[in-house]
């Protein structure tokens, strides 16, 4: 396991990259700057389609009604995203020359992150081979340029995930690892009842609790058979309860984890349903309307695909054997079919309170995922500020209408919960204290801790590779001890990281007890808090989790990373480490110090973004020596923006120790917003190229 270290560019050869962007190119159009999704703004992505169900653009901001429980609101901020043009291609790799006038690329749309949602508590094995094939041919056939796309598992499987990538290699991989974790038990005694019978039972339907008697009696005579039917129901939804929350929490956290991302965010579910379980006794059920919430607040769309296609058999704990009587096998019948409408109900409501839809009874599943994605071209944006602000932590139900537009439909979230009193506090909570350093009270929830986190591949001595963990904690929910002027705080984090097979095979843990000023803190407040840490790894891919954690805070990100083969005879690159002038420095002085800015990729206008990246492998001719060119490029949405003249890469001498290349883009040219920075890497000696990506934002 390595030490932490800074990377410090080599400044000796440092080499001054200009981008420009193409002229006479396309600017991006301006659109409105919409406030951050928040309680005091609330934000919509609405789609609106005809009769047939196809998309419709075009339409304006008075074509919209948004109200709140009932009360009309007026909108602040309107937008509308219609799928983009192709674009047009670039010019060939290695060509310095500018994309003419007639090549100009077709305005950007903001960025769109896709996740795949893999609800592996519930897909039964036999279902799992489709979810595999159909993903395969969406990833391969459906994703486009600029689109991003994670995997993640409802059961948290370390191995089957995968953070957000356009390298379809990577999510393949990700896909090819999953498999059901079926948690639930195989009853196998009788009273042989489904889920959703349990549940009915539960409520005290006499039907599900004769039906569960019968079967039992006809097995074996029973004086308390009632009493066992209750008891086996409440065991059954007990147990479905707890696969359902797990599901259900992990789709929460999933969805308020995606609150700080830009552009158009959507989660596709893939699940052969369950159930929410609100009459499980004690308050065990888990209320969806947490999730609405959580869209209503991050922006995001859930997209409910069902896995089991049209060819399901009944419930695998359905009765196999026909009761002598015909009333009671037709009671039997009409609960499991009813069990499994009641299995998508949760599903349906989901996406339909998002703003998504339910895709379900076919057997074509990748035609639901190509429907869905599709469905994502077309959308609005409405934002409008609640005229009902009492924090009283209710829920609100928001609707949108088309009332001067006939034969169309509009879907859209529904609703979110109203902060309440606990949450009316500055960002920063300082707790008064009664008794020297001890709080007078502590918060009731826990609060959300942003964590922003960067897994990035290097090899900066010979045969070690190793992988720098860069985090970054936002502090204004950490909550303080005031003790006389000064302010105390402690923050507790560590890096995981695990192997395909989830093994943890690094930690690197931190604790840090802050002791500040009422400047210091404040300071703390705008900053945050950096973490960085280096671990020495084997070949192989691995999952980063960092989390970090606070008396009533906590938080965690998670990344994917891969550490190549540095073995002779391909040529390899490093990750792309994004750095900017120190404090003090001059933005153009190659004799000033660099710091790195991997987890938060932020940029002013005004100031430089320097990349830094290390080449591997490079042949050498007859002579010993090398010829290495790179070539960066800006993108955005999926069109190039600017690309830079040729450059060479200065290469160590024999098998020495790798020297970093360093290159300066000016972003002085570049509107706000989104972008991706790609670096190609071409062997004029070995006729072969590597290529590297980054994405990072300009203020």
């Amino acid at each position: 396991m390595g030490t932490p270290r800074r990377l410090r560019p080599c400044l000796c050869l440092f080499a001054v990259l200009a981008l420009v962007p193409p002229l006479r190119a396309q600017a991006p159009a301006k659109a409105e700057v919409l406030p951050p999704v928040g309680v005091e703004v609330v934000r919509i992505d609405a789609v609106v389609t005809d009769k047939g169900g196809h998309p419709k653009a075009g339409l304006a901001r008075d074509d919209f009604a948004v109200l709140e429980d009932g009360v009309p609101q007026k909108l602040v901020q309107f937008e509308a995203y219609a799928r983009p043009a192709a674009a047009a291609p670039s010019s060939a790799a290695g060509s310095p020359s500018m994309p003419a006038a007639d090549e100009q690329a077709a305005s950007p749309r903001p960025p769109r992150f896709v996740v795949l949602a893999v609800d592996d508590v519930h897909v039964q094995f036999a279902n799992m081979a489709r979810v595999q094939k159909a993903l395969t041919r969406f990833i391969d056939e459906d994703i486009g340029p600029g689109d991003r796309v994670a995997l993640v598992t409802t059961s948290g499987a370390q191995g089957a995930s995968q953070d957000f990538t356009s390298d379809r290699g990577l999510l393949q991989q990700a896909i090819s690892r999953l498999s059901a974790k079926d948690r639930r038990a195989e009853w196998v005694n009788v009273p042989r009842i489904t889920e959703y019978q349990a549940e009915l039972i539960e409520r005290g339907d006499p039907d599900a609790l004769w039906l569960a008697v019968m079967d039992i009696l006809c097995d074996h005579p029973a004086d308390p058979a009632e009493l066992e039917a209750r008891l086996k129901a409440r065991a059954v939804l007990s147990e479905a309860v707890d696969n359902s929350r797990l599901t259900l929490e992990t789709l929460e956290r999933l969805t308020r984890g995606l609150a700080s991302l830009p552009g158009r965010k959507v989660i596709f579910l893939l699940s052969d349903g369950f159930l929410t379980g609100l009459s499980a006794p004690g308050g065990a059920g888990f209320d969806i309307r947490r999730v609405i919430d959580a869209s209503t607040r991050a922006g995001v769309v859930i997209y409910s695909l069902e896995t089991p296609g049209l060819n399901t058999a009944p419930g695998r704990s359905a009765s196999e054997n026909p009761f002598p009587d015909p009333q009671t096998l037709e009671v039997k019948f009409t609960i499991e079919r009813q069990s499994e409408e009641a299995a998508l109900q949760a599903m349906h409501a989901l996406a339909a309170d998002t703003g998504g839809f339910l895709f379900d009874n076919s057997n074509d599943l990748h035609a639901g995922l190509k429907r869905t994605l599709e469905d994502t071209d077309s959308y609005y944006v409405l934002a409008y500020e609640p005229t009902n602000t009492k924090r009283d932590g209710a829920y609100r139900h928001i609707e949108v209408r088309l009332p001067n537009q006939r034969n169309l439909k509009v879907r859209a979230r529904t609703g979110y919960f109203a902060p309440g009193e606990r949450r009316a506090s500055p960002p920063s909570i300082v707790a008064e204290t009664g008794t020297r350093g001890v709080p007078a009270a502590t918060a009731a929830a826990l609060a959300p801790l942003p964590v922003q986190l960067s897994a990035d591949f290097v090899s900066v001595d010979r045969g070690v590779s190793e992988v720098v963990v860069s985090g970054h904690v936002d502090t204004t929910t950490l909550a303080f001890v005031r003790d006389g002027d000064r302010y105390k705080a402690a923050l507790e984090m560590a890096a995981v990281v695990r192997d395909e097979a989830g093994t943890v095979v690094a930690t690197e843990p931190e604790r840090l007890s802050m002791d500040l000023t009422e400047a210091e803190r404040e300071r703390l407040s705008r900053e945050g808090l950096s973490y960085q840490k280096t671990v020495t790894l084997k070949r192989g891919t691995y999952d980063v989790l960092l989390t970090a954690g606070a008396a009533g805070a906590l938080g965690e990100a998670s990344q994917r990373v891969e550490v190549p083969d540095l073995a002779p005879g391909r040529l390899t690159l490093s990750s792309l480490f994004l750095l900017k002038a120190g404090a003090g420095t001059e933005a153009a002085g190659p004799g000033g110090d660099l710091v790195l800015s991997q987890a938060v990729r932020r940029f002013r206008r005004d100031e430089s973004l320097f990349v830094q990246l290390y080449a591997y492998n490079a042949k050498r001719d007859s002579s010993g020596a090398t010829s290495l060119v790179s070539q960066a490029e800006v993108l955005r949405g999926g069109a190039v923006l600017a690309k830079a003249a040729p450059e060479p890469v200065v290469t160590g001498e024999g098998d020495g120790t790798p020297v970093p290349h360093v290159s300066r883009i000016g972003l002085g040219s570049f509107e706000p917003g989104e972008y991706e920075l790609q670096v190609t890497v071409t062997d004029r000696n070995a006729n072969e190229a590597a290529t590297r990506q980054v994405e990072f934002t300009v203020d």
